[in-house]
């Protein structure tokens, strides 16, 4: 695998409007290259290759091989890519207007789980509210073994710490380190669920598993309302990649959330559990947001 490697349509350029939403198929960037000093050829970086081209609304879930990204843009063209690092992730696409991200930001400190996990949860009833875990204590991030932070999560939450929670732990503390060493992410990239993005998308919650292929139909239906392309932007995907670094349900995830953010244009678009602003000990917002569909008709 090719850090950042791009995938685009392999089929002739055209474009299609819907929602506002520009979305073009262009030729298959793959092979295109930029020459080094000493005549090597390297892979673009897929959302860095001309200044305008950072910008666009990004969704990123985490996966077998680090993230996936997938970014469309509102004036046209969209493309996804897996990176090793978060920190390669952000690099690429620093200059977007809104990054939705599949993973814990604020987190709690103490016995007080948050607020925002049990509003997602109700949100979710009766289908996905499993699909929501319960966030990590942050003095879980520098723990080394399951049994080290499983016995300071007992102590400072007061509950043992699950297998599903621990297996986040790395990707939480990437996160983490990047938010509070990079101030101008803050302002960007904001946690999402991709279980809540689809709900407030559809009106519902979803009803199948998403690993499912009736999970998959009910999702990829949603996503096709807004973006005509969304089936070939995650077999385009599932071709490029390996299952070992990168699985369906994860383009579709990412392809979500990049779609909420487009929808909404700006973070004054989004909605978000709870609508309070909690903050946890580092600053960071404990909050999860969505696009809510329903509120187009409203004025």
């Amino acid at each position: 695998m090719n850090e950042g490697q791009s995938v685009k349509s392999k089929r002739g350029s055209r474009m299609r409007k819907t929602d506002g939403l520009q979305v073009t198929t262009e030729g298959n960037a793959a092979g295109s290259g930029i020459r080094e000093s000493g005549g090597s050829e390297k892979e673009r970086e897929p959302f860095a290759e001309q200044p305008d081209s950072r910008e666009g609304y990004v969704g990123v879930d985490g996966c077998p091989g680090g993230w996936v990204a997938v970014r469309l843009e509102s004036g046209g063209g969209g493309q996804g890519a897996v990176y090793s690092s978060l920190a390669a992730l952000w690099e690429a696409c620093r200059g977007c207007s809104l990054l939705l991200i599949d993973m814990p930001i604020g987190l709690p400190s103490g016995t007080e789980r948050r607020s925002c996990d049990g509003e997602a949860r109700r949100l979710l009833r009766p289908w996905r509210a499993s699909s929501i875990f319960a966030a990590p204590v942050r003095g879980v991030l520098l723990a080394g073994s399951y049994a080290e932070a499983n016995a300071r999560h007992k102590e400072l939450g007061g509950r043992g710490l699950s297998r599903q929670s621990w297996a986040l732990v790395p990707k939480i503390r990437e996160l983490d380190a990047l938010l509070q060493q990079e101030p101008a992410a803050c302002g960007t990239v904001f946690e999402a669920h991709p279980e809540l993005v689809f709900a407030g998308l559809a009106g519902s919650p979803m009803r199948g598993g998403k690993k499912t292929a009736e999970g998959y139909a009910e999702r990829m239906a949603v996503l096709q309302q807004r973006l005509p392309e969304a089936v070939q932007v995650v077999e385009e995907l599932m071709a490029r990649y390996p299952r070992r670094v990168l699985a369906r349900d994860d383009i579709v995830d990412a392809l979500a959330l990049a779609a909420a953010a487009a929808a909404a244009g700006s973070r004054a678009g989004l909605q978000q559990v709870p609508e309070t602003d909690l903050r946890d000990e580092a600053g960071l917002p404990m909050a999860i947001v969505y696009y809510a569909a329903h509120r187009e008709q409203q004025p």
